[in-house]
């Protein structure tokens, strides 16, 4: 049965079940296997999930185009209609994911966001790239102290447990 305690599930546990390359995806799919049993009290956040969306599709239309360059995988999405919408089915995938384990009642969702300023003092103390503060502030808000991630920024933080795959 699943303990008392919530695990925020970062993006990247997610991007890594989805990525056929990620060399921790067996563990990554594993412990998502874990939460949609309802054996782990899982939270993630709209943030998370849009974090996920944007780079699985920029995965795909990097694929898809076969360049790793930046702002043409970005210019393609805006203005290439069948890029998006061929990159757009993995997001599409990842979303009916999330939402089945939301309507099973095993993953909560927070959709909240963590206060800005809030945001820049977390950025700052602890070296994090802005997305990562906003996934910690948000864990605060909420007085969670769990995180499944295979981000290693994290660590720094002495007060959260850190599960990696």
């Amino acid at each position: 049965m699943k303990g008392p305690e919530k695990i925020y599930i970062d993006s990247s546990i997610l991007v890594s079940h989805y990525s056929k390359d990620a060399v921790d995806r067996k563990e990554c799919t594993a412990f998502l296997n874990t939460v949609e049993k309802g054996k782990i009290n899982a939270v993630t956040s709209s943030i998370a999930i849009d974090e996920t969306a944007y780079i699985l599709l920029k995965f795909k239309a990097a694929e898809i185009l076969g360049t790793d360059r930046h702002y043409k995988i970005l210019d393609s999405l805006r203005h290439d209609k069948n890029v998006f919408d061929e990159a757009w089915e993995v997001v599409e995938v990842h979303i009916d994911f999330v939402d089945a384990l939301r309507v099973k009642n095993v993953l909560q969702i927070i959709t909240q966001t963590a206060d800005p300023l809030e945001l820049k003092d977390i950025a700052k103390k602890y070296q994090l790239l802005p997305r990562d503060a906003s996934h910690l502030g948000i864990m605060r808000r909420n007085m969670i102290k769990n995180i499944a991630t295979n981000d290693s920024d994290f660590e720094r933080i002495k007060d959260l447990k850190v599960w990696m795959p």
